[in-house]
């Protein structure tokens, strides 16, 4: 029993978490260039790169914590546990990231640099790869406006052709409609949901916008 005590007792040497903290941080600079390297111009947000560094050191600094410490770790997991964040996220892709950085501060705390390198690696090559068939998708405002139209059969045709659409505004007159769409599409099928639109009959105009990231 005093073994299995001393066993979850035992704090880690100062150059073991001095190590730990040196590989969190070379790790890590994977995973910023992965994420510069895996988002577009235009959605690349540099605060968020350097959130994710500072993510992994902190993991690791919790991680050495809670080694050293089984009391202090029970108290910090009562007080994470009522922390709450209501950031919200553009890109799903962003939430891998997150998490990412937390399993490079553990794999660090813990020593197990392999599988933190590896996994890295594998993660970046993943992330990279994909960003050329994310960055195809781009989220537009599609604001269409007509009369006598089948706007039921209009949101099915829009909804077939996009790959998302939802209602943003809504506008009906007595002889006119106005409706805002927040549509996401492949940048070169524009034009193609256009004229099928327009084949409707009853359209007056059609309008594509690109929003800001």
């Amino acid at each position: 029993m005093k073994e299995i005590f001393n066993m979850i007792n035992r704090k880690p040497e100062p150059m073991t978490i001095l190590i730990s903290l040196v590989a969190a941080l070379l790790l890590s600079m994977i995973l910023y260039g992965a994420y510069r390297l895996a988002n577009t111009k235009e959605s690349y947000q540099p605060q968020f790169a350097v959130t994710l560094v500072t993510m992994a050191l902190i993991s690791a600094v919790l991680m050495d914590l809670i080694q050293s410490n089984l009391a202090l770790s029970l108290g910090m997991l009562g007080s994470l546990s009522i922390v709450r964040f209501r950031t919200n996220i553009k890109d799903t892709r962003d939430i891998g990231f997150i998490f990412w950085s937390m399993a490079i501060g553990l794999a660090a705390a813990t020593q197990s640099y392999f599988i933190g390198a590896a996994g890295s690696l594998m993660l970046a090559c993943v992330m990279i790869g994909t960003k050329k068939r994310v960055a195809k998708q781009a989220a537009m405002l599609m604001v269409i406006r007509g009369s006598h139209t089948d706007l039921d059969k209009m949101q099915e045709l829009v909804k077939e052709q996009t790959e998302s659409v939802k209602i943003r505004a809504k506008n009906i007159l007595v002889e006119s409609f106005e409706i805002v769409y927040e549509v996401q599409l492949h940048e070169e099928r524009g034009n193609q949901i256009i004229e099928a639109i327009f084949g409707m009959g009853g359209i007056d105009s059609v309008n594509l916008l690109a929003q800001n990231s």
